[in-house]
């Protein structure tokens, strides 16, 4: 089975899990901090080891994983080191970041400029970008002079170019 499946199988079923549980912010964070820590190369290399026994394994984790992070989020990270799933676990916190954004009907948008918006014009897009898509909007914004002016705009697969740059290059 392709890794995007399987991280989308696994975040769907701790997704229901903190529903359930009302316990879905705390769930996310402790997802994204599990999957940061099993990016770590040496750690991840670690608990992909055959040598090493399951159970020292699942001790490490515990130990190290008990007072931080809820009980079904420690079953999660157990769970994939067990199937030998330990480098799709950033794809899991993706798929699961995924899944609350659009049970809140949010989206981000990574916005570009040439120059830094004021308020008033992060406020005018993000309305703009709200109107266009329908969900509330979380805008991470980054400057690049290189577009030479207007704003590009990403959210999810959609990308909306307003840039200067591409209307030159659609003139020619």
């Amino acid at each position: 089975m392709l890794k995007g499946a399987i991280a989308r199988r696994y975040a769907g079923a701790i997704f229901d899990l903190a529903i359930k549980q009302n316990t879905l912010d705390r769930t996310l964070e402790d997802v994204k901090e599990i999957a940061q820590l099993f990016s770590i190369r040496k750690l991840s290399y670690l608990l992909r080891e055959p040598q090493i026994p399951a159970k020292r394994k699942e001790s490490a984790l515990r130990q190290s994983l008990a007072s931080k992070v809820l009980p079904t989020s420690l079953n999660l990270a157990l769970l994939v080191v067990q199937r030998e799933l330990v480098e799709v676990m950033p794809n899991i916190a993706s798929e699961l970041e995924q899944r609350v954004l659009d049970h809140r009907n949010q989206a981000v948008a990574k916005v570009t400029t040439a120059a830094t918006m004021d308020a008033a014009q992060q406020n005018l897009v993000k309305r703009a970008l709200e109107q266009e898509t329908g969900k509330s909007i979380i805008m991470q914004t980054r400057v690049d002079p290189t577009i030479l002016g207007g704003v590009i705009a990403r959210v999810g697969d959609q990308v909306i170019d307003g840039s200067v740059r591409y209307r030159l290059s659609a003139l020619q």
